[in-house]
């Protein structure tokens, strides 16, 4: 049970210390503290993608999504790439047991990423308010995670994690709003 809870807390603290790492960059405007919480991040992806290939697979679509959107556009971002190489040089990738099924369900994580971040641009939400909160918190992501674990039952617990990294996300842009 401390292991599931663990685990969870990881995905929290992944996501809240990228958005805060985010958020110092972009919305503070204090880029020499970024280096902290953007390392602290690398470091949880890192644990977490060496933990199973459900974890390697859905991170490793993401962190595909943030590079080719653009969206590290900053050199405090090296700071989590060179964590995560560390950590799963480190500890090593997790076993694959079926790398056709695993670069199957890492395309359809990284299509629906894809669809999220084109949606979230595109989408007015004068127009369709229900499509630009669709969008605006990746629902199609994570929606897709959970249905993805209907075929890859194993997959769960990781769509669960992808919830609670969206959460400490959100959390902690929140907490940057409401600080500023």
């Amino acid at each position: 049970m401390i292991q599931e809870i663990v685990f969870l807390f990881a995905y929290l603290m992944a996501g809240l210390s990228l958005k805060f790492g985010d958020d110092l960059l972009d919305e503070i405007d204090s880029p020499s503290l970024a280096w902290f919480p953007l390392g602290a991040s690398g470091i949880l992806f890192g644990l977490l993608m060496a933990l199973s290939e459900w974890d390697l697979v859905l991170l490793t679509a993401i962190v595909i999504g943030v590079l080719l959107s653009g969206k590290v556009n900053r050199q405090q971002y090296i700071i989590g790439f060179i964590a995560i190489g560390a950590i799963l040089l480190f500890f090593g990738l997790p076993a694959i047991t079926d790398i056709l099924s695993w670069f199957a369900l890492l395309f359809m994580l990284f299509m629906a990423s894809v669809l999220d971040e084109k949606g979230n641009d595109w989408t007015d939400s004068n127009a369709n308010p229900n499509a630009a909160l669709l969008f605006e918190y990746r629902f199609v992501l994570k929606i897709s995670a959970l249905l993805l674990a209907i075929p890859w039952p194993g997959f769960l617990a990781t769509a669960v994690g992808l919830w609670l990294f969206d959460t400490g996300y959100e959390i902690a842009g929140w907490l940057t709003q409401r600080l500023r």
